[in-house]
């Protein structure tokens, strides 16, 4: 699992099936202090979302293809939880 913030939305006009009518934003891994760490991942949020949001993020690529019923999905993360 990631401590991330998210820094923006994915948009792409040619995308695997499994993105239609999902949500996913880019999110940038932080540590405990809220500096940056780490590259920057794309995940599908069934919780939506905003630029500036911490979020907690998991990197287990069953999860996100769970959410979005496809197990060929390239999604490998997802918002699993927005802190307050």
């Amino acid at each position: 699992m990631l401590l991330a913030r998210i820094v923006g939305n994915m948009v792409s006009s040619c995308a695997h099936p499994s993105l239609s009518g999902n949500v996913v934003f880019l999110c940038q891994p932080v540590d405990e202090n809220g500096n940056d760490c780490g590259e920057i991942v794309a995940a599908v949020s069934p919780f939506g979302g905003a630029v500036g949001m911490k979020v907690v993020v998991v990197a287990d690529g069953r999860v996100a293809q769970s959410y979005v019923g496809d197990k060929k999905s390239p999604l490998r993360h997802c918002v699993i939880c927005v802190l307050d």
